[in-house]
C-alpha cells in the first residue's frame, strides 16, 4: 500500500470475500493483495520482517522472566528447587505453537504494529472472530489514539461434547484438581513397573523417550525398537553397551490404557535381560511426589496474583494473546502436570545409579527443563544430550531463545544440556543463526531419516523420467483450512496452466480429499505410501507444514509450498534453495507449466540429514568416547 494516509482501515480476519467498497484493507489471512494502493498483507509483513519479528518475540520473552515485581525478578519467584526456577516450564516460555495459538497472532500484530505507525489513520474497523485479537487490537488503537470498532465474524459451530463443555466451564484450578485425580487413577497401574531392575542397573547410559511411535511387530514379541531411535538400541546392543530407558506414555492404539503399557514393558525387560532396563515415568507415583506436587502448585496459585500485573504491563497491547498462557501456567491444568513431572524425574533420578551419559528427545518442552535439573541434582555424568530428532524450522519457536540466556550467568539459569545433538547441516545453521554457542553442538545422524537412503535409491532406479506423463503428487494438510486452501489453489491455478498433468493426490489421514469435490482436476486420490509416490511423480506441491515436503527435497523434487495463510511459515524448507513458495493462482500456475523442463536435482538436500546407515557419529558419541573415558580411567588407576 503506497498511501501514507487514509481515513478508515478494515483489517479483514476471515476466508469470506473482501468487499469491494473499502479505503484500505489489511489481510490478516491472505498474502495476496488485489490493489496494492489499498491493501496490505499482514503475513507478508511478517515475511519481509522475519528477523527483526522473532527477535523482538524473544526478546519480550526475555524481558518478561527479568521482570522485577517487589524488588525480585520473575524468575527468583519462581525458584520452586534450590537454583531451578519454575519459569522455564512456562508457557510463556515454551512457546509452543500446538499449545499457544495465539503466539501467530501476537507477531503478527507487531508487523501491524510497525506499518501502520508510519501512516496516518483515523479509524480501525476489525472482521474476526478472535475476541484475543479484538481486544489487542483495541489496545493498540488506544494507545495510537486510533478510534477502533470491531464486527464478530460467526465461528462455525464444532461438535457438542456436553462433558468437554462442563469441563471447560469450570474454573481452571478445579480443572487442575479434576485432571489430577483422572490421572492418578488411571495412572496408577504403572507403578512401580520396573523400578527393580532400575535402581540396580549397571548400566551407565539413560534415554528419555516416547512411548509412542513404537514399530508393532516387534513390540507384540516383545522388543523394542522405536521410529525416533530406530537402528540406534540395536547397535549399542551389538556393542554391548546397557542402557536405560524411561519412557513418556502416551494413550495411543497400540497402548490405549496403563494396563496396556505396563504389559509391553513387562515384555521389554524380560526379552533384553541384561541389556536394556525399561521403566515409565509413572513408574515412580506415590504418596510423597503427590504431596510435593500438590504443594507446589499452591504455591504457584499464590504467585500467579503477585506476578500477573508484571506480566499485563510489561507485555502492553499483546497481553491478551498471553493471559490465557498465564492462567494456565500458573493455575491450570499445565501447572498441575509440570510439577508432577518435576517431582516424577526427581525420584526416578535420585534412585538411579550414577550415570556416565544420557540423551532424551528435544523439543523443549516444559518436562524437558524438569528432567535437567533432576539430573543435575542427582550428580549424574556431565555428558547430558538433548538430541534435535525432527527438523528445525524457523518459526518453529520452541528451539529458540533470546541470545542473552547463553551469555549471563544468573542464579536459576535456564536448565540446558551439555550438548545439543543436530542431525544435520540444516539444524546446525538454524542453532548458529540464533547465537547458540557453537562448542555445545555436536553432529549426529538423522535416526528417524534413515529411510531416506532407501527412497534416494529408488528414485536412482526408478524409470518414472522415461513414462513421457507429467505427474504432480499433491501432499495434503492435516489441518482441514489449509487443505482447502491448498486445493482451491490449485484449482484456481488449473485455468492458466497449458500443460498436461497428471494430479495425484496424497490426503492427511486426518483430512480427506475427495475427487468429485474437484471435478475440473480429474484428481487421482491414492494412500499409496508416499516413499513410493515420490518415487514416480515430476513435481511435489505441499502445504507449508507437511513434513513429507523433506522427504521429496531429499529425493531430488522440486517442491512448490503453498503458503498457510494462517499460521506462520512452518515449513521445514523456509529458505532452502530450489523450493518455491506461492501464494496466488498465478505464481502457481507458472511454475506448473514448467513441468516438462523439470529433472531431478542430484544431491539437492545431501547435507539436509546426515543419513550413514553405520551411525558413525552416533557410535563416537555414545560408545567410542565413553569406552576411551573408561580405558583412561582404568590406565589412571
Amino acid at each position: 500500500m503506497d498511501k501514507n494516509s487514509f481515513d478508515s482501515l478494515l483489517v479483514w480476519d476471515t476466508d469470506k470475500t473482501l468487499p469491494l467498497e473499502h479505503c484500505g484493507a489489511a489481510l490478516w489471512q491472505s498474502y495476496s493483495v488485489s490493489d496494492i494502493d489499498r491493501e496490505v498483507s499482514v503475513p507478508q509483513l511478517v515475511e519481509d520482517n522475519a528477523e527483526h519479528l522473532r527477535s523482538a518475540y524473544l526478546d519480550l520473552i526475555y524481558k518478561l522472566g527479568e521482570t522485577k515485581v517487589s524488588g525480585k525478578r520473575v524468575i527468583d519467584h519462581l525458584e520452586i528447587r534450590p537454583d531451578f526456577s519454575y519459569w522455564w516450564m512456562t508457557l510463556l516460555v515454551e512457546c509452543n505453537y500446538s499449545k499457544s495459538p495465539q503466539i501467530d497472532n501476537a507477531v503478527k500484530l507487531m508487523a501491524f504494529r510497525a506499518w501502520i505507525v508510519e501512516k496516518s489513520c483515523s479509524n480501525i474497523s476489525l472482521v474476526t472472530s478472535s475476541s484475543e485479537l479484538a481486544s489487542a487490537m483495541r489496545l493498540l488503537a488506544t494507545e495510537l489514539g486510533i478510534n477502533f470498532t470491531w464486527k464478530r465474524v460467526t465461528q462455525e459451530k464444532k461438535t457438542f461434547h456436553l462433558l468437554k463443555y462442563i469441563f471447560g466451564c469450570l474454573p481452571k484450578p478445579m480443572q487442575s484438581i479434576v485432571w489430577l485425580i483422572n490421572y492418578i487413577i488411571t495412572r496408577w497401574p504403572l507403578k512401580g513397573v520396573g523400578v527393580d531392575r532400575w535402581i540396580h542397573s549397571q548400566a551407565k547410559t539413560t534415554f528419555v523417550s516416547y512411548l509412542f511411535h513404537l514399530d508393532l511387530n516387534t513390540a507384540k514379541q516383545g522388543y523394542f525398537k522405536s521410529g525416533y531411535w530406530t537402528e540406534l538400541p540395536g547397535i549399542l546392543e551389538q556393542e554391548k553397551v546397557q542402557s536405560n530407558w524411561l519412557h513418556f506414555y502416551v494413550k495411543n492404539e497400540l497402548l490405549p490404557t496403563a494396563t496396556d503399557a505396563k504389559n509391553l514393558i513387562c515384555r521389554f525387560n524380560r526379552s533384553h535381560t541384561g541389556n536394556q532396563n525399561h521403566v515409565v515415568l509413572e513408574s515412580f507415583l506415590g504418596i510423597r511426589v503427590l504431596w510435593t506436587s500438590i504443594r507446589n502448585w499452591y504455591r504457584l496459585v499464590k504467585l500467579k496474583q503477585v506476578l500477573e500485573a508484571g506480566f499485563r504491563e510489561k507485555c502492553d497491547y499483546l497481553w491478551p494473546f498471553f493471559e490465557q498462557d498465564v492462567q494456565a501456567s500458573f493455575v491450570g491444568i499445565p501447572a498441575m502436570s509440570n510439577l508432577m513431572f518435576i517431582a516424577l524425574f526427581e525420584k526416578a533420578m535420585s534412585t538411579l545409579p550414577t550415570q556416565e551419559q544420557g540423551c532424551y528427545l528435544l523439543e523443549n518442552q516444559a518436562w524437558e527443563f524438569g528432567f535437567i535439573n533432576a539430573w543435575r541434582t542427582a550428580k549424574h555424568g556431565r555428558k547430558l544430550i538433548g538430541l534435535a530428532h525432527a527438523t528445525v524450522r524457523y518459526w518453529d519457536l520452541r528451539y529458540f531463545f533470546d541470545s542473552r540466556i547463553y551469555n549471563i550467568k544468573n542464579k536459576c539459569d535456564m536448565p540446558t544440556p551439555d550438548l545439543i545433538a543436530v542431525n544435520g547441516v540444516a539444524a546446525r545453521k538454524m542453532y548458529l543463526d540464533s547465537a547458540f554457542p557453537i562448542n555445545q553442538l555436536v553432529d549426529v545422524e538423522a535416526l528417524r531419516y534413515l529411510y531416506l537412503n532407501h527412497l534416494v535409491q529408488n528414485i536412482e532406479d526408478s524409470t518414472s523420467n522415461i513414462l513421457g506423463e507429467n505427474i504432480l503428487l499433491v501432499l495434503g494438510d492435516y489441518m482441514q483450512v489449509n487443505t482447502k486452501y491448498q486445493m482451491d489453489l490449485l484449482l484456481k491455478a488449473n485455468q492458466y496452466i497449458d500443460t498436461e498433468i497428471k494430479y495425484v493426490v496424497k490426503p492427511h489421514p486426518a483430512c480427506p480429499i475427495l475427487a468429485e469435490d474437484y471435478p475440473q482436476l480429474k484428481l487421482i486420490v491414492t494412500n499409496d505410501p508416499i516413499p513410493m509416490l515420490i518415487t514416480h511423480c515430476s513435481m511435489v506441491f505441499t502445504s507449508s507444514a507437511t513434513s513429507a515436503a523433506v522427504d521429496a527435497y531429499c529425493a531430488g523434487k522440486r517442491v512448490v509450498t503453498a503458503l498457510d495463510i494462517i499460521k506462520l511459515n512452518l515449513s521445514p524448507l523456509k529458505d532452502c534453495e530450489s523450493v518455491s513458495f506461492v501464494s496466488s493462482p498465478e505464481e502457481l500456475a507458472a511454475i506448473l507449466n514448467q513441468i516438462d523442463s523439470v529433472k531431478e536435482i542430484n544431491g539437492q538436500g545431501k547435507d539436509f540429514f546426515y543419513l550413514d546407515s553405520e551411525l558413525p557419529r552416533w557410535r563416537k558419541l555414545l560408545i567410542q568416547n565413553n569406552n576411551t573415558a573408561k580405558k583412561i580411567s582404568l590406565e589412571d588407576v
